[in-house]
């Protein structure tokens, strides 16, 4: 007898994914799940590793984490809202491998072990469509332990396959005679390997500076080369130059936009990542140039498919929590307690909202960065699925976090926040050790 259960594949064992899976998990009169994860561990790119090419199975290594990774949220506002960390020691910015631990945890405590298949990899996954006009997913996968492969069916499919694996290598007129080692920064473990080196850092985001500071204590010079129209905080090192964008390179020579030029020993693409869905058939449109994926409505639902979801579009946001909200919209909508707009609405709000935008300057590219726009999306996905949405306190510590981040990014992640209450919280200094 065919189960009257809905079947569920979540791929990908991240935050993401483990998240959907508790949820899930949650209503298991309703649902059956599976989560399929690559590795021989949930946590995604929570788990540190020193490989920076392949893994075991000869996988490209999926985790970007390099060895003093701290958060750039505080823990406060960006723990599972319904699941607090216990660690609450020390600054707000805690170390990757409290993450991890947290992970850990919250699986343990959900119990999701049962509905987690370790070492499998997604090999395709293709839509059907039944005559009754129900669209249906089959996912073939392969154990990678003993190589078996199966293709099973279901009825709904999230991905949290990560966004963090694949990273954005723009082309420099010359990079073939540079003779340097040149990486990105998916592959940047530790800083000590730049010891008295000249090192040019292409991108100042958040790993771009981060890592300009750490490789700073050990190189001999650092040049962050960026196309920001201001200069990033000059409270970094002396030995930290910045420049504008690269125009070419001959040989070791690089040669910036303003004509400038430097002789450079080490390379780190500090440049972004790509979106990338290996596995997905090609009936189903996933455009994903110019670091943009259509056809999502509300950052989350694939327009031609209503039982395909994607996670982890939307940037400069509170993940972890986001996707809490985000899980709990997708399971309204497979139990019909949110009806969908036709697939030609969608499609047509998702155009007007996306000329908007374009009309205020922002570029393609740039759209998922939600920052200010994120508020409304999460009371929006929350008003929808009838559950509560964050209380101020959340944004209050968040901004003020940014702030004085822009006063000083080499101290911002020393302060210690305590909420009080839905609005008010309460922030010390912690002087380094």
């Amino acid at each position: 007898m065919p189960s009257s259960k809905t079947r569920i594949a979540i791929i990908g064992g991240g935050v993401a994914g483990l998240v959907v899976a508790r949820h899930t998990a949650a209503k298991l009169d309703t649902y059956s799940l599976t989560l399929f994860e690559q590795t021989d561990q949930v946590g995604g790119t929570w788990i540190y590793t020193d490989e920076t090419d392949v893994d075991k199975h000869g996988l490209p290594v999926h985790s970007s984490m390099y060895k003093n990774l701290r958060t750039n949220l505080p823990r406060e506002i960006m723990q599972i809202p319904d699941f607090p960390m216990t660690h609450d020691e020390g600054p707000s910015f805690v170390h990757h491998s409290v993450i991890r631990e947290y992970l850990s945890d919250y699986v343990k405590h959900f119990n999701l072990y049962p509905h987690i298949k370790l070492n499998t990899l997604v090999k395709h996954v293709e839509p059907e469509t039944l005559r009754n006009g129900q669209t249906i997913w089959m996912i073939t996968y392969e154990d990678l332990e003993n190589k078996v492969e199966t293709t099973k069916t279901f009825d709904a499919v999230v991905l949290c396959n990560g966004h963090y694996t694949v990273g954005h290598i723009p082309h420099i007129p010359g990079i073939e005679s540079f003779p340097g080692e040149s990486i990105h920064s998916h592959q940047y473990r530790v800083p000590e390997v730049y010891s008295r080196k000249r090192v040019c850092i292409l991108g100042a985001s958040w790993s771009g500076i981060d890592i300009a500071i750490e490789v700073s204590q050990y190189a001999e010079k650092v040049y962050l080369s960026h196309n920001l129209p201001e200069p990033v905080d000059s409270r970094m090192s002396k030995n930290v130059e910045q420049r504008p964008g690269i125009q070419s390179i001959q040989g070791n020579i690089f040669i910036f936009h303003d004509g400038s030029t430097a002789e450079v020993d080490n390379f780190i693409y500090c440049t972004g990542y790509k979106f990338t869905y290996p596995f997905m058939s090609t009936k189903v449109e996933m455009r994903t140039d110019n670091n943009h994926v259509e056809p999502i409505y509300k950052h989350l639902i694939h327009m031609d498919y209503p039982n395909l979801f994607v996670m982890g579009l939307p940037g400069i946001v509170i993940p972890f929590p986001m996707f809490h909200l985000q899980a709990q919209y997708i399971l309204s909508i497979l139990e019909n307690r949110i009806k969908l707009p036709s697939t030609e609405q969608m499609r047509e709000e998702y155009q007007m909202e996306k000329k908007a935008l374009l009309d205020l300057g922002i570029p393609l590219r740039h759209i998922t960065k939600l920052k200010e726009r994120q508020w409304a999306y999460y009371d929006e996905i929350a008003a929808a699925a009838n559950i509560a949405s964050f209380p101020p306190v959340i944004r209050k510590i968040y901004d003020h976090s940014n702030q004085m981040r822009e006063l000083d990014f080499t101290t911002y992640k020393n302060y210690q926040y305590r909420i009080i209450d839905d609005e008010n919280f309460v922030v010390c200094y912690c002087k380094p050790c």
